[in-house]
């Protein structure tokens, strides 16, 4: 090998070092760059063939700069982070619920609950007392105005679970959009035989990331461009990307209030999205079963109350010795509008603390024709006319009457009205006047035993240590309206409890495998120090070696 040539493996070793040198810098400067994995240059002996001695040394040459990172373990950490963005948004809204019923504590519906029946016992202490049917009246309408913050909450909670699906869409479309960009730049680099390792670092960041919002599944093509699918929906590819969209839908609620449903579709196939993964997912779940699961529960408790109550109470008298009165309104749907019967907030003397008698059914009530014109009196109903000395029926039971034609059944509300404690009905147009009516329907016999009877308000108090609520297969009821709420409390506390196991498995999961990464991909500056002094030292020894040339050289031509 002549002298001209070893300076080439001079100069070589020279531009390698200083390369490798670069390299040392840019990865110590690095090293605290989240996401950065550390680069190192791939060398290789540079050689010719000799005819003489077969393969001669010519130095060293640079293959590439590559960067030093397992693809197994992103793999492993971005469906590790599939399950912690699902997992995490429903450990939150259990969390959240377990905030809105706050149990066990003294502000917890259950103490509400427990005041109310209180309330009941106490007024059978002194039925007759204005001040302990206040106390009923009042406790019942704060149990009402608990039964409405909660379902108010739960909903405020919905909606908030709906709006962040809005927001986590647009958040995908972002980093789509982003690994779309990337895309180009590492096709650009990589298809002329190069690595674009700081771009595959960004795109690697950007997966993670988008990882915890969906499901995904990456396929990398021959130039380091790659391909993303979420729930059997490309999202992105090297020739473009496509968004995500929402569409809203209204429902209409029981209780006559409206709610719009966030949903999710590829905007250009319209294909419906339905993630099976990721923070979307959590959220969904959260919003369309979690949250109504426990608002179900919260009125099917609100209904109950007002059916066992409402039982009992129509069947007693009120201080005027009247029965058939609610105490509840009948037309709860759930806890969003519990509320009291218009008798009870009219005058807390329609509380009926006093047991009610036995449930009769009325006979040969007919309403002649021309005797019941639209327009004239109404007409007393008797519990047997044919007696040669009529009762009236009052406290007639409601919902029970009946008024046909010969022809038709009339309808309540459009063609008569019935005052069911005064036991008279009212026809409200002039169609049926020309023909006989027949009422039939129920009512309640037995005396009213004055002011002092309290036997209906300590079969209400007592209705709290009743079964009343959940029915098995031979329809007997098997749990209390409090052993009822406490069971649905213990299940929100062990479904809270799943969540943050599973949460906090998934997350230690990750822990394990980014260390493992970091072993492999990350910065240790003890190690990078050494390469310096390692890449300093073969630096000097290649300038020595270019400088010992030379003189050789200046030997050979001053011979």
């Amino acid at each position: 090998m002549s002298l001209i040539s070893n300076l080439g493996v001079g100069m070589r070793g020279l531009a390698a070092s200083q390369l490798a040198m670069d390299i040392t810098g840019q990865n110590i400067s690095n090293a605290d760059v989240e996401g950065y994995s550390r680069k190192r240059i791939t060398q290789a002996a540079a050689y010719r063939r000799d005819p003489t001695y077969g393969q001669m040394g010519m130095g060293t040459e640079i293959i590439n700069i590559e960067r030093v990172r397992s693809s197994f373990l992103d793999v492993q950490i971005q469906n590790q982070n599939q399950e912690v963005g699902l997992w995490k948004e429903v450990d939150y809204t259990l969390e959240s619920i377990e905030n809105i019923f706050m149990e066990p504590t003294d502000t917890g519906i259950q103490t509400f609950i427990d005041s109310f029946f209180d309330s009941w016992q106490n007024l059978s202490n002194n039925p007759s007392n204005i001040s302990a049917r206040e106390m009923v009246k009042t406790s019942a309408e704060i149990l009402n105005d608990v039964f409405h913050n909660l379902s108010n909450e739960l909903s405020d909670l919905s909606r908030t679970r709906n709006d962040e699906i809005l927001q986590r869409v647009n958040k995908v479309n972002e980093l789509t959009k982003t690994i779309y960009d990337l895309n180009i730049e590492i096709g650009a680099v990589e298809s002329g035989m190069n690595n674009a390792n700081d771009s595959r670092d960004k795109r690697d960041m950007v997966l993670k990331e988008l990882a915890s919002i969906i499901d995904i599944s990456v396929i990398e093509n021959d130039v380091g461009q790659i391909s993303v699918s979420s729930s059997g929906n490309l999202l992105v590819s090297p020739a473009y990307h496509q968004k995500l969209e929402t569409t809203t839908s209204v429902f209409a609620l029981p209780d006559g209030t409206s709610v719009g449903q966030i949903g999710i579709r590829v905007a250009e196939t319209r294909n419906e999205f339905k993630p099976i993964s990721g923070q979307i997912k959590g959220l969904i779940e959260s919003r369309d079963v979690i949250i109504p699961k426990y608002q179900e529960k919260l009125d099917t408790l609100a209904r109950s109350l007002v059916e066992k109550v409402n039982q009992l109470h129509t069947t007693g008298y009120n201080l005027n010795g009247y029965t058939g009165i609610e105490f509840f309104d009948s037309r709860t749907t759930g806890a969003s509008d519990i509320q009291l019967s218009s008798s009870i907030l009219t005058s807390v003397h329609n509380i009926a603390a006093a047991s009610g008698g036995e449930l009769h059914t009325a006979t040969q009530n007919v309403l002649a024709a021309g005797g019941h014109n639209f327009g004239a009196a109404p007409q007393q109903l008797f519990r047997d006319p044919t007696w040669a000395a009529p009762v009236e029926a009052r406290n007639v039971v409601k919902g029970t009457a009946i008024v046909s034609s010969p022809d038709a059944v009339l309808t309540e509300g459009t063609d008569y009205v019935i005052d069911y404690i005064h036991g008279t009905i009212q026809m409200l147009h002039a169609g049926y006047d020309s023909v006989d009516l027949r009422v039939d329907f129920q009512y309640r016999s037995g005396g009213f035993q004055g002011p002092g009877d309290n036997t209906n308000s300590v079969a209400i108090a007592k209705l709290r240590s009743d079964m009343t609520m959940e029915q098995d297969l031979h329809g007997n009821y098997t749990s209390t309206f409090t052993s009822f709420y406490s069971a649905f409390i213990g299940e929100l506390g062990l479904n809270r409890n799943e969540a943050s196991a599973s949460l906090e498995t998934r997350q230690f999961l990750i822990e394990q495998y980014e260390s493992h990464q970091d072993a492999i991909a990350g910065v240790s500056l003890d190690e990078e120090m050494g390469n310096l002094i390692k890449y300093q030292h073969t630096y000097q020894a290649s300038a020595r070696l270019i400088t010992t040339i030379d003189q050789m050289l200046d030997v050979l031509l001053n011979m």
